[in-house]
């Protein structure tokens, strides 16, 4: 007796089968029904019986007949079968099998059980209760979840595939691994052996996609088959032999198809459907190149729509999807009457996006052939590209009634059952598409991203790996595990991942699945620069995000990527956010959330940075499904400090919105350095059809601010400077897109500031200023993506109106000089327009542009600025591990309103959209060179210059001239698989000539050198734990006007001079599981080194000032973040 033990520790739910089958349940089968089903059938082959346990006779099987305790199968030959158990084991049915269900239990705490009589079955479960198989000749007690027993007249096998087995019966037993075979002869010890390729051995389960319209129903394929099999084998015509092989691949029986094709070849060696057949063998045995070989050959030897439909099934396991979609173009044109050619024309054109066409095809094959299966699979996809999810699992049902065998129909239920929420359901569908073609990655890849939303680690990166063992050039698996591995505080690994994903991506960073039926909208939206955040490697997630968008401009995941990315890099605001704002036109529907405190710009709250500050959209969903997310955050800290940020998203069916808030307050590090921020902002989207999309968006914003601003001497400040502002943005935004391939952007922003200042000079004066304005944004773009080139072309209007308000209130003796409020207005307007290409010949990418702009400012003396922007860079990949990149270009920065645009923010990296006075024009010049010495070290070099002329208005409008220099090294370097290194060093000049902004106290300096070289240590453990500890080095020279240094000299100031520190960062913290959330703790300037330093405040002019990065005074911050 073989007796099958199968013990996994842990709980799981039951999957609600009851329900499901009684929804299936008829009178006509009211014989076969039970009080508690025990299972189900998920796929019949050929010819399938059942006979119940009170019963004598044999009945056929049906997919809605359930399966009760008792219940014997049957499986004939040439046939399979595949059921559903309520313990959560998936089993394939060989043919000749028959197998009883002595037993079977939803009970964790209770044993299952079955007898294997004969024949052999493939077991697939994720977490096995107790459970045991009876079968002669072996025992064996199994801690697994994928294996295949077989008996046969004297002897019987277990090959386990995932887990670990104890063999034994009477005369011994063996220890067995995944990849060893256990065997035992009547009245022998078992035996053990290792099988080089133990998938292989199940090459019976497999499924292979049809050529041939064959037989509708399960009878007639059987029928076909008996009718086939009465011809003596020597008196087969090559048509009979090819037909029978067809057949025969449609019930797993590959290697007595492959004896027919062989047989068929030597009577016909230039038969092309012998070819075709043996090009979809090699497509699912994964092997590419053969199977493109043996498919070309096949369509030159006979252009039949058999011959194309195998080469384009060779060419999209190529990743080559538009040549597939074009020999089958020329399939149905060559045979319009072959409905298979244009449901598989109509797969292959849903896959590209083309969304018209594909129906149009589709209602072809249904005229054709009303119940093909293929054809409502197809129109169950489009349903769900569509958000229509009762739809489309009505046609992925109806797709299984013709045809259960097919795994896709399995996987399209379960992707629309996840989509309307039921993720439990879903997931257990997509366990049924495994368990018909366990070889098959994408499958996997798919059934771990499900166990990752269930929160059921490990079962979720055991998929993974499976998936990547069975096809490394797939990014599929990569992508989510990836994904996987950050979230469990595992960044280095996951980085490996990435990076092997951006690889096979065709070095693109466009972060979705090879499964182009499914959009992935949800994975596509997780932050994958959280990665690089968490090394402390921004310069490698910006390269990558900017190489992405220069092959693929419109792809909304590298825009959002290089928006995360900007997060802790220095005056990128702008840029930041108009990413966002290109991120979220771009998106498609989805529960990432846009935080308030990524939606603005210069908040000043305090950054932990690295590991120990977690982004809301790390916790986003991997599927897109119906259903409602809250996350929140808070902190707090030395001087007084505290803070609050929470989002609730929400998706259902064609539509999507976002509720945000967040509240901070904080005394500063020094007197009057005060901050308070209250933001709410609310957000919807909607898909109106499958082209247009529509969004809204409102933000309101207040603030209460004191003297922020770092001039170098920490005692330089302000003690009753304050400003209050409060700002409302209303944004609506409409993307059509004709085709997948193009897209029209329209945006509109209105805003509203109202500001008001007030500084006291004790003993003199009060002096205050108020400033209320108004502004209109409106932009335009066109997206267009041909063979080897892409445009971006478009075209903003801005005005903005502002009324001033200026008043000095002397306090006696010196009343008698007030007088009445001085009032004023001003105007910006602002025309542009803009075109950029990218040209990607080889290994090279061009970026060739040029904008237009008429800048206006009729404040007082009007100053406008009208020119032609001349805008050139390169990618270049010298080899894999080198890429040099260099840039000149020329801009106007624009007045925009709420600091954000559609126009492209840089040019082959080199960042354009600076935090400059508006109206200033600049030239850029850049060149770098990025090196991957190994896979575990990359390092980089940059020299960039920016010309400026700046607008100044001192009485009168004039243009002063300004320069900077900004020069970096940089140093990545993995340690091991916990430990990541960062190192840089930064020369950072600015020089302004002489002038009227040169002359205040705290103007802009005429020169300011600094070097700075930052080291940073991190450390991850997968238990959650992670710690970090850096160390900067910052020399600094500034040197002001002679008219400046004396008046602040008055007042006891240094505003000018030298002075290098070293500061110290330490952070501790920990990642909850199943990404629940994170605690931290950040210590800056951890042994609270004083120090003068200037800031950037002076050369960033937006309605914020900007602070930081190193305070003199030690600041410590706990933070905690949360996912529900």
């Amino acid at each position: 007796m073989f007796r099958l033990t199968v013990i996994k520790s842990g709980s799981l739910r039951a999957v609600p089968l009851l329900a499901v089958l009684a929804a299936l349940y008829s009178p006509v089968h009211a014989l076969a029904s039970c009080k508690e089903p025990v299972g189900r059938f998920a796929s019949l082959d050929g010819r399938v019986q059942i006979q119940g346990d009170a019963q004598q006779g044999w009945r056929t099987a049906k997919l809605i007949d359930p399966l009760c305790k008792g219940d014997t199968i049957r499986v004939g030959a040439f046939s399979r079968a595949a059921v559903v158990l309520v313990n959560e084991a998936v089993m394939r049915l060989d043919q000749n099998t028959t197998m009883r269900l002595v037993d079977i239990s939803g009970n964790k705490e209770k044993r299952s059980l079955l007898d294997l009589v004969k024949g052999a079955i493939q077991s697939f479960s994720r977490k096995p209760r107790l459970f045991s198989v009876n079968t002669p000749y072996l025992n064996g007690s199994i801690e697994g979840t994928e294996f295949e027993i077989r008996v046969a007249e004297d002897r019987a096998s277990l090959l386990l595939l995932e887990g670990r087995v104890l063999a034994s019966n009477e005369q011994g037993k063996v220890v067995i691994n995944p990849g060893e075979v256990a065997e035992s002869q009547a009245g022998a010890a078992p035996t053990s052996r290792v099988v080089v390729k133990p998938r292989d051995a199940v090459q019976w389960a497999l499924y292979y996609p049809p050529v041939l319209a064959t037989p509708a129903g399960q009878d007639d394929a059987v029928a076909s088959l008996d009718a086939l099999n009465q011809i003596p084998e020597d008196g087969r015509s090559v048509e009979q032999r090819l037909r029978r092989a067809a057949l025969l691949l449609e019930v797993g029986r590959q290697d007595e198809a492959s004896g027919e094709i062989d047989a068929a070849l030597k009577s016909d060696p230039d038969s092309g459907l012998a070819h075709a057949l043996r090009t979809i063998i090699h497509v699912v045995r994964n092997e590419r190149e053969q199977a493109l070989t043996m498919g070309e050959r096949a369509v030159a030897l006979s252009d039949t729509a058999a011959t194309r439909i195998a080469l384009s099934y060779a060419q999209q396991a190529d990743f080559r999807i538009e040549a597939a979609r074009d020999t089958l173009l020329q399939a149905t044109q060559n045979h319009p009457k072959d409905a298979l050619a244009w449901a598989r024309l109509s797969e292959l054109q849903l896959m590209l996006g083309d969304k018209p066409q594909s129906r149009a095809a589709a209602a072809q094959a249904t005229k054709l052939a009303p119940d093909l299966a293929r054809t409502h699979l197809v129109q169950g996809f489009a349903d769900l590209a569509d958000f229509r999810g009762t739809q489309a699992g009505a046609s992925f049902q109806r797709a299984i009634e013709l045809d259960a065998s097919d795994p896709l129909a399995h996987l399209g239920l379960g992707l629309a059952r996840i989509s309307e929420g039921q993720i439990e359901a879903g997931r257990g569908e997509l366990e049924v598409a495994v368990a018909l073609d366990a070889n098959q990655a994408l499958l996997r890849a798919y059934l771990g991203k499900a166990y990752f939303e269930e929160r059921r680690s490990p079962l979720d990166s055991q998929q993974f790996e499976i998936a990547k063992q069975l096809d490394p050039n797939d990014p599929t698996a990569y992508l989510y595990d990836g994904i996987s591995k950050q979230s469990a505080n595992r960044p280095v690994e996951a980085l490996a991942d990435l990076e092997q994903t951006i690889a096979l991506n065709d070095g693109r960073a466009v972060y979705r699945s090879r499964l182009l039926l499914d959009k992935d909208r949800a994975a596509r939206g997780t932050s994958l620069a959280r990665v690089y955040n968490d090394l402390g490697f921004p310069e490698l997630g910006v390269n990558e995000a900017t190489r992405s968008l220069s092959i693929d401009p419109a792809n909304a995941s590298a825009h959002r990527f290089l928006s995360d990315s900007y997060q802790s890099v220095r005056r990128r605001e702008i840029a930041r956010v108009s990413e966002l704002l290109q991120a979220q036109m771009l998106q498609d529907l989805n529960l990432n959330p846009i935080q308030p405190s990524t939606s603005e710009t210069n908040l000043n709250i305090a950054s932990a940075g690295g590991p120990a500050g977690a982004g809301f959209n790390e916790f986003t969903p991997l599927f897109q499904r119906n259903q409602v997310q809250l996350n929140a955050a808070g902190l707090a800290g030395n001087n007084d400090t505290t803070g609050m940020e929470a989002t609730l998203t929400g998706v259902y069916d064609r539509f999507s919105f976002g509720f945000g808030a967040l509240t901070y307050d904080t005394d500063g590090w020094r007197p009057n350095n005060g901050l308070e921020q209250d933001l709410y902002n609310v957000f919807a989207q909607a898909a109106l059809t499958d082209q247009i999309n529509v969004q809204a968006e409102f933000r309101h914003r207040e603030s209460t601010e004191g003297d922020l601003a770092f001039n170098f001497d920490p005692d330089n400040f302000k003690n009753d400077k304050t400003v209050e502002r409060e700002q409302d943005t209303t944004r609506l935004g409409l993307r059509y897109s004709p085709s997948i391939r193009s897209h029209f952007l329209l945006s509109y922003i209105h805003g509203e500031r109202d500001e008001a200042q007030q500084e006291v000079f004790p003993g003199i004066a009060t002096t205050s200023g108020e400033a209320d304005e108004t502004a209109d944004q409106v932009e335009a773009q066109y997206l267009q993506q041909l063979d080897g080139l892409n445009l971006v072309v478009g075209a903003a209007w801005s005005k903005s109106d502002r009324e001033d308000t200026q008043a000095v209130v002397f306090l006696p003796p010196l009343d008698f000089l007030n007088g009445p409020p001085t009032q004023s207005a001003s105007t910006i307007e602002n025309p542009r327009a803009y075109t950029y290409a990218y040209l990607r010949p080889g290994t090279v990418v061009w970026t060739l542009g040029a904008s237009y702009d008429d800048f206006k400012d009729d404040f007082a003396d009007t100053f406008e600025e009208t020119s032609f922007n001349p805008k050139l860079g390169v990618q270049w990949d010298i080899q894999p591990n080198l890429q040099l990149r260099a840039a000149a270009f020329q801009v106007v920065k624009p007045g925009l309103v709420s600091n954000r645009s559609l126009e492209p923010t840089q040019v082959a990296g080199f960042n354009q959209l600076f935090d400059d006075v508006n109206g200033t024009k600049s030239q850029r010049y850049g060149v770098g060179m990025d090196w991957r010495a190994h896979s575990t070290i990359k390092s980089g070099i940059e020299f960039t210059r920016r010309d400026m002329d700046v607008p100044v208005f001192g009485g009168t409008w004039v243009t002063e001239e300004r320069d900077e220099q900004l020069h970096r090294l940089y140093l990545d370097w993995i340690l091991s698989d916990r430990l990541a290194l960062h190192s840089e060093l930064v020369y950072d000049r600015f020089h302004s000539e002489s002038g009227f902004a040169t002359e205040s106290i705290n103007g802009v300096p005429e020169k300011s050198v600094t070097w700075s070289l930052p080291m940073a240590l991190t450390y991850f453990d997968p238990s959650g734990f992670f710690a970090g500890l850096g160390v900067t080095y910052v020399d600094q020279s500034v040197r002001r006007s002679a008219t400046a240094d004396f008046f602040a000299s008055l007042d006891g100031f240094q505003i000018s001079g030298d002075d290098d520190f070293v500061v110290v960062d330490a952070s501790i913290g920990y990642r909850f599981p199943q990404r629940r959330g994170m605690l931290s703790l950040v210590v800056k300037n951890l042994f609270d080194t004083e120090f003068q330093y200037q800031d950037d405040s002076y050369r960033e002019f937006r309605d914020e000032p900007s602070t930081g990065p190193y305070f003199p005074e030690r600041t410590v911050m706990g933070r905690f973040t949360l996912s529900f």
